[in-house]
């Protein structure tokens, strides 16, 4: 990757502490993660984020919708609305959107609904990419054990730890080499 090519990420917490001019030193990274961000959130300050010039924008945003629960239906149509968003004002930047993580339900306290629930919202997500024509990333899988996230890749249950950041980067390698 050149270093006059800005690259974009915009998300929530896990996007803001993702370290990524530790991974990717060299490469021009802007990172609009907003901890706490919903897709609601991300609606309201998208205009000011895509008129950044970026050659390639990743996206992933959803996961604090889970945790308020606000309706898939509802959180599959603002992802929709974003993505069309930066397709329409940002029609040079390649865009590849991420899939939702799994949590760890067991180390979250919560019921076993929550990655069914990401997981139906992640289908939805790669249905739609796909309709669009815009490269979509499942990271769901690599983070997997069993039916939740690995404890290895989580603080609790959520966010990332030092493996999960780290194993997110070389998912994203091919991407940003």
């Amino acid at each position: 990757m050149q270093n006059n090519q800005n690259i974009l990420f915009i998300g929530d917490s896990l996007t803001e502490w993702f370290d990524l001019k530790k991974y990717f030193p060299g490469v021009s990274i802007i990172n609009e993660g907003i901890a706490g961000d919903t897709t609601y959130g991300l609606i309201e300050r998208l205009d000011p984020v895509i008129t950044r010039f970026s050659s390639k924008t990743f996206l992933m945003i959803g996961i604090n919708d889970v945790f308020n629960e606000f309706s898939k239906e509802d959180i599959i149509e603002n992802q929709q609305l974003i993505i069309e968003t930066i397709q329409t004002h940002s029609a040079t930047t390649k865009l590849i959107v991420q899939s939702l993580l799994p949590v760890n339900e067991t180390m979250l306290g919560v019921p076993d609904d929550l990655n069914k629930m990401i997981r139906h919202i992640n289908k939805e997500l790669k249905s739609h990419c796909d309709a669009r024509e815009v490269e979509f990333l499942n990271l769901y899988p690599a983070f997997l054990s069993g039916d939740e996230m690995k404890r290895e890749y989580t603080t609790d249950g959520g966010h990332l730890s030092k493996a999960g950041y780290e194993l997110w980067a070389i998912k994203l390698q091919a991407f940003l080499q």
